[in-house]
């Protein structure tokens, strides 16, 4: 699975991804990019 774990969670009850860091680290860009583009909901937005 690609993922961001230091951005995002997702919750064991109901599946919901958490926002766990609001303005990552830039390092953290590429992680956050794929995390996005994969998404299978297409619930994360990236807004520069």
């Amino acid at each position: 699975m690609l993922r961001a774990d230091r951005v995002f969670d997702q919750r064991d009850d109901d599946g919901v991804v958490v926002l766990l860091d609001e303005n990552p680290a830039a390092q953290q860009a590429p992680a956050v990019r794929l995390a996005a583009e994969f998404c299978p909901a297409q619930a994360i937005q990236i807004e520069d």
